[in-house]
């Protein structure tokens, strides 16, 4: 019996919830939504218009910095010693481009591993190093 109620009170509580969510939706929800979606669209507007005001404010200085460097370099006689500099930059990134650069594979592929020569010259016994050795151990003894 208990169970039963128990089944009977959330069973309710669905229907209930049910019939809530009949009454949001409709043209009443809907323009909710829409006014909803029309304040977030006005806020990245001006967000938007923050960013292009920054980025206009950062080229100002930009360009501002440019000039000053510019008057600076004339009145000091460095122009040419900047242009030899900045050169010296685009060779160093040049050359660091053409090493990061991804290389093709030629054509030609050469083999993994090559083939040896037989051991013609090594017979059974003692190669000429272990004979070496063997002379200069019986000069030593014959020195003592």
């Amino acid at each position: 019996m208990a169970n039963t109620k128990r089944i009977e009170k959330r069973l309710q509580k669905v229907e209930d919830w049910a019939k809530a969510f009949e009454k949001e939706t409709g043209p009443r929800q809907t323009m909710e939504n829409m006014n909803w979606l029309v304040g977030q669209t006005r806020l990245l507007g001006e967000r938007l218009q923050q960013s292009e005001g920054g980025v206009q404010e950062l080229q100002n200085a930009l360009n501002s910095n440019s000039q000053v460097l510019n008057q600076f370099l004339e009145q000091h006689d460095m122009v040419r010693d900047w242009q030899m500099f900045l050169e010296g930059l685009q060779a160093e990134a040049q050359q660091e481009d053409e090493n990061n650069a991804v290389q093709e594979s030629g054509s030609e592929e050469m083999d993994a591993q090559e083939q040896t020569d037989d051991g013609e010259g090594m017979g059974e016994g003692a190669s000429e190093g272990d004979q070496d050795t063997e002379e200069s151990q019986e000069e030593a003894i014959k020195e003592e």
